[in-house]
């Protein structure tokens, strides 16, 4: 009887380690061609001075070497609550972290909208990954010059 859970044991670590890799191609990074503070003020005054955008959160992590930014893309909430109250953990928002790379240069990086849709299968948040990528990417392109 020991075969079975041994064997079971061996398939979850399987689904766990491809969930892993699967999460990871969830993460956005860019080369940004600024400094970092440059980085985030610029990012922080646009969504400051756009009625669709919310600006939540400005901290430092990780004793100082990242820079965090909390902001929302408001047309997203209707979507996200259609999904259910219990979803709005997740709210509008995009989490995004600016640091230092080895060679002196700065990254950005962000979670893809699109793992609102691996968390739930809500029809509602297919639309809300539709609206938002392309908000976030002219978000990006237009304060960042990233494509």
């Amino acid at each position: 009887m020991k075969y079975p859970m041994t064997l079971t044991g061996l398939a979850a670590t399987f689904i766990l380690a491809g969930g892993a890799t699967m999460a990871d191609e969830m993460f956005l990074t860019h080369n940004v061609s600024m400094e970092r503070a440059e980085a985030v003020a610029a990012v922080r005054a646009h969504v400051e001075t756009e009625e669709d955008w919310l600006f939540l959160a400005e901290f430092k992590l990780a004793g100082g070497a990242v820079t965090a930014l909390k902001v929302c893309y408001l047309p997203l909430g209707p979507d996200i609550v259609e999904a259910g109250l219990h979803v709005m953990a997740m709210m509008p928002c995009g989490n995004m972290a600016f640091y230092d790379t080895d060679d002196g240069g700065t990254e950005m990086s962000m979670l893809d909208l699109a793992f609102m849709t691996e968390l739930s299968d809500a029809p509602s948040l297919e639309t809300a990954v539709e609206t938002g990528k392309p908000a976030f990417a002219a978000l990006l392109s237009e304060t960042l010059g990233v494509n």
